[in-house]
């Protein structure tokens, strides 16, 4: 009896098999090119020191004590919000009023006070948050050293602002910020009586060389207990800690590491700090609609690459070894560290109950004192009394 042959497989289905591998194989390809891509820009912007600033504010006019200009790059620098300051391509600056108005894309504020050359249409400027100018004595008029702390990479330059008492307060930048940052909150300190204390950190211009990558309190709360450390051979009974941005997250490693030098902390004052940059981040890439594994994959591949402890950088598990007064000071319009991005780290202090915790409508990063600044001032003097006024203070 014969038996048929049963027929062979045709050719289209193993041909579909192969293309869908190779699909495949070329999806899993761009996947992880664009998680490597993604790993570079947060590479980049983990990066210290940051590319310099483009100067992107056209002077459209100067008439008397009014000044028109246009924003040429909108994504460049802080928003057009509160009491600012222009820097001049010459090194001037402009120091203007807190309103502005727009017509046209052209904006109009009024002049307070200019210093060196006036400035002139057609050149152009960028906004200082910073406000106050190159150091304390021109900035504040307040007598000043430039001296140098030893700490764990060699030597790290500060400015000493003297003053009668013996609780220093110690200023912590924030990232590729410099130190004319804590210049207001020195102002303030100063007329408590304070000795103040403004430090640099590893990366910092001057300052010795880490490796290249803000690793947000991670490794620079060594630089933070050394500055302690050398306020306390100055003479200083103990300290109050303000910092600003990442300045923030280099305070409370200090205390999530269980440093010697935390017990000479009488009070924290925080404004806008960056407690949990992985979620920032995360909160960002969602924003930007970058798929939620892409995003995970390329934060683990700036793992590999650059170094970055996201863990190590979210400072929820810093909270109960935080046990001295807190006031934190948080803009609501802040779109470089958003209050909602530290929001499991302020709800844990406020629990703890130690901590004032202020999101401020309006305000942006950094720019608490530049949108209410007499707000500012009575906020941060009421703490530092209160400090003062606590057991043992000075």
């Amino acid at each position: 009896m014969r038996t048929e042959a049963r027929p062979g497989r045709g050719p289209w289905p193993r041909r579909l098999a192969i293309a869908a591998a190779v699909l495949v194989s070329v999806a899993a390809v761009a996947c992880v090119a664009l998680a490597w891509f993604i790993a570079g820009r947060v590479g980049a912007g983990f990066a210290v020191p940051q590319p310099p600033r483009p100067d992107d504010l056209e002077i459209v006019a100067v008439e008397g004590d009014v000044i028109r200009y246009r924003d040429t790059r909108l994504d460049v620098g802080p928003k057009d919000l509160g009491r600012l300051a222009l820097k001049l391509p010459d090194g001037g600056w402009v120091y203007t009023r807190a309103g502005v108005s727009v017509q046209g894309g052209v904006s109009e504020r009024r002049i307070e006070k200019v210093e060196g050359t006036p400035p002139r249409a057609g050149e152009l400027a960028q906004f200082d948050l910073s406000y106050f100018p190159v150091d304390p004595r021109r900035g504040l008029g307040l007598e000043y050293a430039q001296v140098s702390f030893p700490g764990p990479l060699g030597d790290y330059p500060a400015w000493f602002v003297p003053g009668p008492g013996s609780t220093w307060l110690i200023y912590t930048h924030g990232r590729g910020s410099t130190l004319r940052e804590g210049l207001r909150v020195v102002d303030i300190a100063h007329r408590a009586g304070h000795p103040a204390l403004v430090i640099s950190y590893r990366n910092d211009p001057g300052a010795p060389r880490g490796d290249g990558i803000a690793k947000f309190g991670a490794d620079e709360w060594e630089d933070l207990e050394a500055a302690i450390a050398y306020a306390r051979t100055r003479g200083a009974a103990d300290v109050i800690l303000a910092a600003g941005s990442m300045g923030g997250a280099i305070t409370l490693s200090l205390f999530e590491h269980g440093s010697a030098q935390a017990k000479a902390v009488r009070g924290i004052f925080l404004d806008s700090p960056a407690l949990d940059v992985g979620r920032q981040s995360r909160l960002a890439s969602d924003a930007m609609g970058v798929p939620g594994l892409l995003a995970e994959l390329g934060f683990l591949l700036s793992t590999w690459r650059f170094g970055l402890d996201w863990a190590a950088m979210d400072y929820l598990s810093a909270v109960d070894d935080v046990t001295v007064p807190m006031l934190v000071l948080h803009g609501e319009a802040d779109s470089t560290i958003s209050a909602e991005s530290n929001r499991p780290v302020f709800a844990a202090l406020t629990q703890q109950g130690n901590a004032t915790i202020e999101v401020v409508p309006g305000a942006q990063h950094l720019g608490l004192w530049n949108h209410d600044p007499a707000g500012f001032e009575r906020r941060l003097s009421q703490f530092l009394a209160s400090v003062a006024a606590a057991p043992g203070g000075r």
